[in-house]
Protein backbone atom coordinates (compact mmCIF):
# COMPACT_ATOMS: atom_id res chain seq x y z
CA UNK A 1 0.00 0.00 0.00
CA UNK A 2 1.03 3.29 -1.27
CA UNK A 3 2.34 5.65 2.34
CA UNK A 4 1.19 8.95 2.84
CA UNK A 5 2.56 11.56 1.02
CA UNK A 6 5.64 12.56 3.25
CA UNK A 7 8.33 13.86 1.95
CA UNK A 8 12.36 13.84 3.23
CA UNK A 9 14.63 16.28 1.15
CA UNK A 10 12.47 16.57 -1.41
CA UNK A 11 11.97 12.20 -2.10
CA UNK A 12 8.70 11.32 -1.38
CA UNK A 13 8.58 8.08 0.89
CA UNK A 14 9.27 4.42 -1.24
CA UNK A 15 6.20 1.98 -1.12
CA UNK A 16 6.65 -0.28 2.17
CA UNK A 17 6.96 -3.36 1.99
CA UNK A 18 4.20 -6.41 3.43
CA UNK A 19 7.19 -7.78 6.02
CA UNK A 20 9.51 -6.18 7.80
CA UNK A 21 12.20 -7.62 10.12
CA UNK A 22 12.01 -6.23 13.23
CA UNK A 23 15.66 -6.50 15.51
CA UNK A 24 15.69 -5.78 19.26
CA UNK A 25 15.31 -6.62 22.94
CA UNK A 26 17.66 -9.73 22.57
CA UNK A 27 16.77 -10.92 26.70
CA UNK A 28 19.56 -13.65 27.57
CA UNK A 29 18.85 -15.59 30.68
CA UNK A 30 21.72 -16.40 32.99
CA UNK A 31 22.66 -19.88 33.42
CA UNK A 32 22.47 -22.83 31.30
CA UNK A 33 18.73 -24.50 30.42
CA UNK A 34 17.94 -27.11 32.32
CA UNK A 35 18.92 -30.92 31.20
CA UNK A 36 15.92 -31.78 28.81
CA UNK A 37 16.04 -28.78 26.92
CA UNK A 38 20.04 -28.81 26.79
CA UNK A 39 19.70 -32.79 25.17
CA UNK A 40 21.00 -32.66 21.88
CA UNK A 41 18.87 -31.89 18.99
CA UNK A 42 18.72 -32.66 15.00
CA UNK A 43 20.82 -29.95 13.26
CA UNK A 44 18.54 -27.54 11.28
CA UNK A 45 19.30 -25.88 7.84
CA UNK A 46 20.40 -22.81 7.74
CA UNK A 47 18.24 -20.24 7.75
CA UNK A 48 18.23 -18.01 4.09
CA UNK A 49 18.50 -13.90 4.92
CA UNK A 50 15.46 -12.15 5.07
CA UNK A 51 14.76 -9.74 2.16
CA UNK A 52 15.83 -6.41 2.84
CA UNK A 53 12.32 -3.93 3.05
CA UNK A 54 12.73 -0.71 1.28
CA UNK A 55 13.19 1.70 4.16
CA UNK A 56 10.20 4.69 4.81
CA UNK A 57 11.65 8.17 4.94
CA UNK A 58 8.95 9.95 7.14
CA UNK A 59 9.66 13.77 7.62
CA UNK A 60 11.13 14.83 10.98
CA UNK A 61 10.29 18.55 11.97
CA UNK A 62 12.93 20.20 14.51
CA UNK A 63 13.95 23.71 15.26
CA UNK A 64 17.47 24.10 14.53
CA UNK A 65 20.06 24.94 17.43
CA UNK A 66 23.18 26.94 18.01
CA UNK A 67 25.79 24.32 18.32
CA UNK A 68 28.50 27.45 18.41
CA UNK A 69 28.75 27.53 21.98
CA UNK A 70 29.23 23.36 21.94
CA UNK A 71 31.99 21.74 23.71
CA UNK A 72 34.85 19.98 21.88
CA UNK A 73 35.58 16.48 22.97
CA UNK A 74 38.44 16.82 25.35
CA UNK A 75 38.38 12.77 26.05
CA UNK A 76 39.81 9.85 23.87
CA UNK A 77 36.70 8.35 22.29
CA UNK A 78 35.96 4.44 23.74
CA UNK A 79 35.09 3.77 19.66
CA UNK A 80 35.39 6.36 16.99
CA UNK A 81 34.72 5.50 13.29
CA UNK A 82 32.62 5.89 10.44
CA UNK A 83 28.98 4.07 9.86
CA UNK A 84 26.69 3.84 7.61
CA UNK A 85 23.21 2.01 7.64
CA UNK A 86 22.49 -1.89 7.00
CA UNK A 87 20.06 -2.99 4.67
CA UNK A 88 17.29 -2.53 7.16
CA UNK A 89 18.78 0.82 8.66
CA UNK A 90 20.29 0.20 11.66
CA UNK A 91 24.01 1.59 12.64
CA UNK A 92 27.03 -0.28 11.84
CA UNK A 93 29.80 -0.94 14.18
CA UNK A 94 33.51 -1.92 13.23
CA UNK A 95 34.41 -4.92 15.99
CA UNK A 96 37.27 -7.09 16.71
CA UNK A 97 36.80 -10.83 17.39
CA UNK A 98 39.34 -12.66 19.08
CA UNK A 99 41.60 -10.13 17.21
CA UNK A 100 40.36 -11.16 13.62
CA UNK A 101 38.58 -9.01 11.61
CA UNK A 102 37.22 -6.24 11.58
CA UNK A 103 33.65 -7.43 11.51
CA UNK A 104 30.27 -5.50 11.26
CA UNK A 105 27.92 -5.37 13.86
CA UNK A 106 24.67 -3.63 14.19
CA UNK A 107 24.26 -1.52 17.23
CA UNK A 108 20.94 -2.03 19.08
CA UNK A 109 20.51 -0.53 22.23
CA UNK A 110 17.29 -2.43 22.88
CA UNK A 111 19.56 -5.66 23.28
CA UNK A 112 21.14 -6.38 27.06
CA UNK A 113 23.88 -8.94 25.10
CA UNK A 114 25.95 -8.97 22.21
CA UNK A 115 25.48 -11.42 19.68
CA UNK A 116 26.87 -13.75 17.09
CA UNK A 117 25.66 -14.75 13.80
CA UNK A 118 26.18 -18.39 13.02
CA UNK A 119 28.43 -17.43 9.96
CA UNK A 120 30.43 -15.76 12.00
CA UNK A 121 30.83 -18.19 14.33
CA UNK A 122 31.81 -20.72 11.06
CA UNK A 123 34.20 -18.47 9.56
CA UNK A 124 36.27 -18.20 13.23
CA UNK A 125 35.89 -21.89 14.22
CA UNK A 126 33.96 -21.30 17.29
CA UNK A 127 32.76 -24.71 18.89
CA UNK A 128 28.83 -23.67 20.05
CA UNK A 129 27.74 -25.65 23.36
CA UNK A 130 24.00 -26.46 23.33
CA UNK A 131 24.93 -27.81 26.93
CA UNK A 132 25.05 -23.28 27.68
CA UNK A 133 21.78 -23.04 25.40
CA UNK A 134 20.00 -19.50 26.58
CA UNK A 135 16.72 -18.37 26.18
CA UNK A 136 16.49 -15.60 24.08
CA UNK A 137 13.80 -13.19 23.94
CA UNK A 138 12.84 -10.80 20.76
CA UNK A 139 10.10 -8.55 19.97
CA UNK A 140 7.90 -10.96 18.89
CA UNK A 141 8.81 -14.07 21.26
CA UNK A 142 11.51 -16.18 22.63
CA UNK A 143 13.76 -19.08 21.91
CA UNK A 144 16.39 -21.30 22.89
CA UNK A 145 19.59 -20.72 21.53
CA UNK A 146 23.08 -22.55 21.58
CA UNK A 147 26.25 -19.82 22.77
CA UNK A 148 29.98 -19.50 21.93
CA UNK A 149 32.62 -18.57 24.05
CA UNK A 150 34.67 -15.61 22.86
CA UNK A 151 38.25 -14.45 24.79
CA UNK A 152 37.62 -11.07 23.33
CA UNK A 153 35.41 -8.83 21.80
CA UNK A 154 36.55 -4.75 21.19
CA UNK A 155 34.90 -1.77 19.26
CA UNK A 156 37.46 0.35 19.76
CA UNK A 157 38.60 0.90 23.34
CA UNK A 158 34.95 -1.22 24.23
CA UNK A 159 35.67 -4.89 25.08
CA UNK A 160 33.85 -7.53 26.32
CA UNK A 161 36.75 -10.44 27.87
CA UNK A 162 35.99 -14.18 27.99
CA UNK A 163 32.08 -14.21 27.12
CA UNK A 164 30.31 -16.91 26.21
CA UNK A 165 27.48 -14.77 23.99
CA UNK A 166 24.33 -16.49 21.83
CA UNK A 167 23.93 -17.26 18.27
CA UNK A 168 21.48 -15.99 16.69
CA UNK A 169 20.53 -14.67 13.17
CA UNK A 170 21.22 -10.91 12.13
CA UNK A 171 18.07 -10.76 10.20
CA UNK A 172 20.31 -8.96 7.19
CA UNK A 173 22.93 -9.94 5.27
CA UNK A 174 26.15 -8.64 5.41
CA UNK A 175 25.68 -8.52 9.46
CA UNK A 176 28.47 -10.39 11.30
CA UNK A 177 26.67 -9.98 14.89
CA UNK A 178 24.78 -7.24 17.10
CA UNK A 179 26.36 -5.61 19.56
CA UNK A 180 24.42 -4.65 22.75
CA UNK A 181 24.18 -2.38 25.89
CA UNK A 182 26.40 -5.03 27.83
CA UNK A 183 29.99 -2.73 27.08
CA UNK A 184 27.99 0.81 27.63
CA UNK A 185 27.54 1.31 30.99
CA UNK A 186 27.70 5.17 31.79
CA UNK A 187 28.67 5.68 28.24
CA UNK A 188 27.72 7.91 25.80
CA UNK A 189 27.00 7.64 21.67
CA UNK A 190 26.85 9.95 19.55
CA UNK A 191 26.17 9.27 15.70
CA UNK A 192 26.09 11.58 13.52
CA UNK A 193 24.25 10.61 10.32
CA UNK A 194 25.18 13.57 8.15
CA UNK A 195 29.28 12.90 8.58
CA UNK A 196 28.29 8.97 8.68
CA UNK A 197 30.41 8.96 12.16
CA UNK A 198 29.91 7.19 15.71
CA UNK A 199 31.34 8.26 18.81
CA UNK A 200 31.34 6.31 21.94
CA UNK A 201 32.99 8.03 25.13
CA UNK A 202 32.85 8.13 28.74
CA UNK A 203 29.56 10.00 30.04
CA UNK A 204 31.35 11.67 32.68
CA UNK A 205 33.86 13.59 30.76
CA UNK A 206 31.50 14.88 28.07
CA UNK A 207 29.35 17.71 28.25
CA UNK A 208 25.92 17.85 26.67
CA UNK A 209 25.41 19.68 23.63
CA UNK A 210 24.53 23.16 24.24
CA UNK A 211 20.85 24.66 22.64
CA UNK A 212 19.89 20.91 22.37
CA UNK A 213 16.79 19.83 24.75
CA UNK A 214 17.96 17.35 27.18
CA UNK A 215 15.21 14.88 27.57
CA UNK A 216 15.46 12.71 30.98
CA UNK A 217 15.10 8.87 30.54
CA UNK A 218 14.01 6.14 32.82
CA UNK A 219 16.52 3.26 32.48
CA UNK A 220 14.96 -0.13 32.81
CA UNK A 221 16.43 -3.72 32.88
CA UNK A 222 19.91 -2.38 33.09
CA UNK A 223 20.37 -0.07 30.03
CA UNK A 224 16.96 0.12 28.23
CA UNK A 225 16.09 3.90 27.49
CA UNK A 226 12.54 5.11 27.84
CA UNK A 227 11.28 8.37 27.79
CA UNK A 228 7.85 10.59 27.43
CA UNK A 229 7.00 10.94 23.86
CA UNK A 230 2.91 12.16 22.45
CA UNK A 231 1.46 10.31 19.64
CA UNK A 232 -1.65 12.43 18.75
CA UNK A 233 -1.79 14.15 21.84
CA UNK A 234 -1.67 10.12 23.90
CA UNK A 235 1.07 10.20 26.52
CA UNK A 236 3.47 7.00 25.87
CA UNK A 237 6.49 5.65 27.11
CA UNK A 238 8.38 5.37 24.40
CA UNK A 239 11.48 3.10 24.07
CA UNK A 240 14.75 4.19 22.12
CA UNK A 241 15.71 1.55 20.01
CA UNK A 242 18.61 1.46 17.49
CA UNK A 243 17.66 -2.15 16.54
CA UNK A 244 14.47 -1.76 15.47
CA UNK A 245 14.03 -1.25 11.96
CA UNK A 246 10.41 0.46 11.85
CA UNK A 247 7.98 2.12 15.59
CA UNK A 248 5.69 0.38 16.84
CA UNK A 249 3.22 0.19 19.36
CA UNK A 250 1.32 -1.73 21.05
CA UNK A 251 -2.70 -2.77 21.80
CA UNK A 252 -3.13 0.19 24.70
CA UNK A 253 -1.73 2.67 22.73
CA UNK A 254 -3.78 1.36 19.41
CA UNK A 255 -7.32 1.52 21.84
CA UNK A 256 -6.37 5.14 22.73
CA UNK A 257 -6.26 6.33 19.47
CA UNK A 258 -8.97 4.50 18.17
CA UNK A 259 -11.18 6.82 20.48
CA UNK A 260 -9.41 10.07 18.26
CA UNK A 261 -11.84 11.34 15.78
CA UNK A 262 -8.33 11.38 14.07
CA UNK A 263 -8.06 7.44 13.47
CA UNK A 264 -7.69 5.99 10.79
CA UNK A 265 -9.88 3.34 8.82
CA UNK A 266 -7.38 1.93 6.56
CA UNK A 267 -4.79 -0.28 8.14
CA UNK A 268 -3.51 -3.18 6.41
CA UNK A 269 -2.06 -6.41 8.60
CA UNK A 270 1.78 -7.37 7.75
CA UNK A 271 3.91 -9.55 9.49
CA UNK A 272 6.53 -9.13 11.68
CA UNK A 273 9.26 -10.97 12.01
CA UNK A 274 11.57 -10.93 15.33
CA UNK A 275 15.56 -11.84 16.13
CA UNK A 276 14.22 -15.30 17.00
CA UNK A 277 12.35 -16.17 13.43
CA UNK A 278 9.08 -16.02 15.41
CA UNK A 279 6.04 -14.49 13.40
CA UNK A 280 3.31 -11.79 14.65
CA UNK A 281 0.48 -10.19 13.27
CA UNK A 282 1.04 -6.48 13.14
CA UNK A 283 -1.37 -3.39 11.82
CA UNK A 284 -0.22 -0.57 9.98
CA UNK A 285 -2.37 2.87 11.34
CA UNK A 286 -1.19 6.53 10.12
CA UNK A 287 -1.05 8.95 12.89
CA UNK A 288 -0.95 12.60 12.67
CA UNK A 289 1.79 13.51 14.83
CA UNK A 290 4.57 11.47 17.03
CA UNK A 291 6.41 14.30 18.91
CA UNK A 292 8.76 13.23 21.41
CA UNK A 293 10.47 15.96 24.60
CA UNK A 294 8.38 18.83 25.23
CA UNK A 295 9.06 20.41 21.68
CA UNK A 296 12.26 18.45 20.47
CA UNK A 297 11.13 16.25 17.82
CA UNK A 298 8.34 15.80 15.83
CA UNK A 299 7.15 13.16 13.00
CA UNK A 300 4.47 13.85 10.61
CA UNK A 301 2.43 11.75 9.12
CA UNK A 302 3.62 8.77 9.84
CA UNK A 303 3.00 4.82 9.95
CA UNK A 304 3.27 3.02 13.29
CA UNK A 305 2.84 -0.59 13.21
CA UNK A 306 0.54 -1.79 15.91
CA UNK A 307 0.31 -5.18 17.42
CA UNK A 308 0.37 -7.15 20.89
CA UNK A 309 4.12 -7.84 20.34
CA UNK A 310 5.95 -9.99 22.89
CA UNK A 311 8.51 -7.87 23.70
CA UNK A 312 6.02 -5.17 25.36
CA UNK A 313 5.03 -7.30 28.24
CA UNK A 314 9.20 -8.67 28.58
CA UNK A 315 9.33 -4.89 29.13
CA UNK A 316 6.13 -4.64 31.50
CA UNK A 317 5.06 -2.08 28.49
CA UNK A 318 1.93 -3.99 27.90
CA UNK A 319 -1.15 -2.12 30.29
CA UNK A 320 0.39 1.41 29.46
CA UNK A 321 0.53 2.96 25.81
CA UNK A 322 3.80 2.40 24.38
CA UNK A 323 6.14 3.21 21.59
CA UNK A 324 9.12 1.68 20.07
CA UNK A 325 11.00 4.63 18.34
CA UNK A 326 12.98 2.59 15.74
CA UNK A 327 15.26 3.43 12.43
CA UNK A 328 12.28 5.00 10.28
CA UNK A 329 12.59 8.01 13.30
CA UNK A 330 16.35 7.82 14.27
CA UNK A 331 17.69 7.48 10.86
CA UNK A 332 16.09 10.72 9.56
CA UNK A 333 17.73 12.73 12.25
CA UNK A 334 20.51 14.63 11.59
CA UNK A 335 22.11 13.61 15.02
CA UNK A 336 21.46 12.04 18.45
CA UNK A 337 23.29 11.34 21.68
CA UNK A 338 22.19 8.75 24.32
CA UNK A 339 23.85 9.24 27.73
CA UNK A 340 23.63 6.06 29.63
CA UNK A 341 25.84 8.52 32.56
CA UNK A 342 23.31 11.25 32.63
CA UNK A 343 20.43 9.13 31.44
CA UNK A 344 19.04 11.27 28.97
CA UNK A 345 18.77 11.72 25.30
CA UNK A 346 19.48 14.75 22.88
CA UNK A 347 17.84 14.82 19.20
CA UNK A 348 19.06 17.47 16.61
CA UNK A 349 17.29 17.48 13.18
CA UNK A 350 18.17 16.88 9.59
CA UNK A 351 16.44 20.02 8.21
CA UNK A 352 19.88 22.66 8.22
CA UNK A 353 21.16 22.02 11.59
CA UNK A 354 24.61 23.82 12.18
CA UNK A 355 27.31 21.32 12.46
CA UNK A 356 29.49 21.01 15.69
CA UNK A 357 32.99 19.91 15.72
CA UNK A 358 34.74 16.75 17.11
CA UNK A 359 38.70 16.29 18.01
CA UNK A 360 40.78 14.22 16.18
CA UNK A 361 41.99 12.12 18.75
CA UNK A 362 45.78 11.75 18.34
CA UNK A 363 47.73 8.34 19.13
Amino acid sequence: MQQPGAVVNGRHGARRRAHIAVLMALTCALGPVSALQAAPRTPQAAVPPLPAPTLPRPPVDLTPHDFSNAADFPSKADYAGGTRPDQIGRIIVSVMVNRQGPFQFALDTGANRSVLTPHLVTALSLPTDDGDAVMMNGVTGSAEVPTALVERVAAGDLTLLRQRLPVADGLSSGIDGILGVDGLSSKRILVDFGRRKIEIRASRLERPLDGVERIPAQVRFGRLMVIDAYVDGVRVKAVIDTGSQSTLGNEALRTALLASPKAQLENPKIDVIGQTLTTQKGERRSVQRIKVGTASVSAMHFSVVFGDFFVFKLWNLDTQPALVIGMDILGNLDSFVIDYGRQEVQLVARQQAPRYTTRTDSG
